[in-house]
């Protein structure tokens, strides 16, 4: 696992594995399968990939997978948050694709090829202007598909950008460690309970206590990746303790804090070790 420096909004995971379970509040996971078969459940969907075929999993629903044909897989994947991609995709020509698609599974070597592009270009130090003009053309390749048009993109984008949103939002960053009620959050935003959670759910696809989740797991991700303990981490952004910051955890990542911390020890750019 890793950050690039050119877009460290990304967390890149490169691996094999024989099992994951996820419930990815707030987070969009594209992956490629590089070698072995894969069969993946969301719901009453299931899904087989094999090598070359790329998937896009939105945070609309927990999926989990087993090995295909092979006892295990091999895997390259990017990980972030909508609010990363908001802003990594922020253009006044285009909304910001929310990508939602009919099947996650895509077999298309030309977008694969790209996909493998952004991710090679994110394992070296390199041009920035190359990493970000690919990840730009993966992503308006990807949008390109969304079962979204254009009006419900307009709308959400309208959801992400009204004042009482943002206000929420600057709340809720502003007090993650704080066990807040749902009146705090709608007297932050200046407007009543009911609207508020509509304003999360028609912004981004969920009620205001699983965004808080997701940012509170985000910023844990954060302070293990520079060093910070399992304790700590889990005190400084609004978990009980450390058990209950192990369940959401693993629930949105499929690993535990201490094992991202350990698995993030080694930056592939420039090999610098984390602090234990």
């Amino acid at each position: 696992m890793w950050r690039s420096r050119d877009n460290p909004r990304l967390l890149m995971m490169h691996g094999t594995t024989s099992a994951y379970a996820v419930e990815p509040d707030g987070a969009y996971i594209l992956g490629l399968i590089v070698r072995g078969g894969l069969r993946a459940r969301r719901g009453a969907e299931r899904h087989v990939l094999r090598p070359g075929d790329l998937c896009v999993w939105d945070p609309s629903r927990g999926h989990s997978g087993s090995p295909y044909g092979t006892g295990a897989w091999e895997a390259r994947l990017m990980v972030f948050e909508l609010a990363d991609l908001e802003a990594i995709v922020a253009d006044p020509e285009r909304a910001a694709p929310d990508l939602e698609l009919r099947d996650p599974r895509i077999r298309d070597p030309r977008l694969a090829a790209r996909f493998l592009a952004v991710h090679r270009a994110m394992e070296r130090e390199g041009w920035t202007l190359e990493s970000e003009t690919l990840l730009a053309d993966l992503l308006d390749g990807l949008a390109d598909r969304s079962l979204l048009g254009a009006d419900e993109l307009a709308s959400r984008r309208a959801a992400r950008t009204d004042p009482a949103f943002v206000r929420a939002c600057d709340f809720l960053s502003d007090n993650l460690a704080r066990n807040i009620t749902l009146d705090e959050l709608a007297a932050a935003a200046g407007v009543g309970r009911f609207r508020v959670v509509r304003l999360f759910t028609a912004a981004v696809g969920m009620p205001p206590h699983r965004f808080q989740i997701a940012q509170r797991v985000k910023l844990a991700r954060r302070m293990l990746e520079r060093g910070a303990g399992v304790s700590e981490a889990a005190a400084r952004t609004g978990f009980f303790d450390q058990s209950h910051l192990h369940r959401h955890f693993r629930r949105s990542l499929g690993t535990t804090p201490r094992e991202y911390a350990r698995r993030f020890g080694k930056n592939v750019q420039d090999g610098r070790a984390l602090q234990e």
